[in-house]
């Protein structure tokens, strides 16, 4: 009941002083409307693009869209907008300042945005008071991207090929000692294939031949040593040519041209503006008027009354 009674005080206040109410509302309404025009607050637009990441070798356990956010809001791709789009200069920062670098961070950072959809897709958003410059940024930063992300594989490319060409070397070296010893088992000693030689000999000793008696013995008193040369040759020869392989592969990841995104939607130069909304600044500003003006004029009135109970006693 007090409640209702406290409800009907309210609107008895906003009957009796509609038309002061109204006017405050309006004003505030038309000055909301004032300073929310391009004189006191310049248009933004905005532009945005949608991709999906393509080609991308994850670090971690994260996912491929996670990879691209991380690498999208770099520093390295920031820094790269930052310098094409004099953005020092466009933004209005004086570069010399002792806190300049955190200013047009804070610049870049309100204007341009990452989004990570239900889709697993990315979106990039940039919101400029130049519409052409909005739309060109979208597109730098995915340049940039592309760049980066290709500079990384090609850095890791290089470790790698630096590493297994070294190792395809320490094997080169390998091969051709043990080529060496193989070769002195052949000429100097005579083997050349166990089974063959063998069976060449059984089948002369059969037929009362026994001319290959010598390398007989020589199988018998070098051939596990042969043996175990020649299959390490072998596998030596087999790991050889797989780092042969990689080095050829990292060559090629090294020098390709490659994009690591999908487009979906491109960004295109907006024709209306993003921000700000002024219909929207409008009716807060006349709402904010009123609220402020009913406010007012409760403490007004409340401080008329014990005046008039005073006057009233006197």
């Amino acid at each position: 009941m007090e409640s209702y009674f406290k409800t009907k005080s309210i609107f008895g206040l906003i009957a009796r002083w509609k038309w002061h109410l109204l006017i405050i509302t309006v004003a505030s309404a038309i000055l909301g409307l004032v300073f929310s025009g391009p004189y006191f607050i310049h248009p933004k637009y905005k532009s945005a693009a949608t991709l999906y990441p393509a080609n991308i070798v994850c670090m971690s356990d994260e996912s491929e869209s996670e990879h691209m956010l991380e690498v999208l809001g770099s520093d390295d791709i920031k820094f790269q907008i930052i310098e094409k789009y004099e953005l020092y200069s466009h933004y209005g920062i004086d570069s010399t300042e002792n806190n300049s670098l955190a200013k047009i961070m804070s610049q870049y950072n309100s204007n341009v945005f990452f989004e990570k959809t239900s889709n697993d897709a990315i979106t990039i958003t940039v919101c400029d008071e130049d519409p052409q410059i909005a739309a060109n940024m979208v597109n730098s930063i995915i340049e940039f991207y592309d760049k980066f992300v290709l500079k990384l594989n090609a850095l890791k490319s290089e470790e790698v090929l630096d590493i297994y060409s070294k190792s395809a070397k320490e094997k080169e070296h390998i091969i051709d000692s043990l080529s060496e010893v193989i070769k002195k088992y052949r000429t100097e000693y005579g083997l050349i294939d166990q089974e063959s030689q063998t069976k060449a000999y059984s089948e002369g000793a059969a037929l009362g031949r026994l001319n290959n008696d010598a390398i007989l013995k020589n199988w018998q008193i070098y051939g596990a040593e042969y043996a175990k040369t020649d299959s390490l040759l072998t596998n030596t020869i087999q790991r050889y040519n797989k780092d042969l392989k990689i080095c050829e592969d990292a060559r090629r990841d090294i020098n390709k041209e490659q994009s690591y995104s999908h487009i979906i939607s491109k960004p295109y130069v907006a024709d209306k503006k993003f921000y700000p909304v002024r219909w929207i600044i409008t009716l807060l500003a006349g709402l904010g008027g009123c609220l402020i003006g009913i406010i007012a004029i409760a403490i007004i009135e409340g401080c008329r009354k014990p005046k008039e109970e005073i006057d009233t006693q006197d």
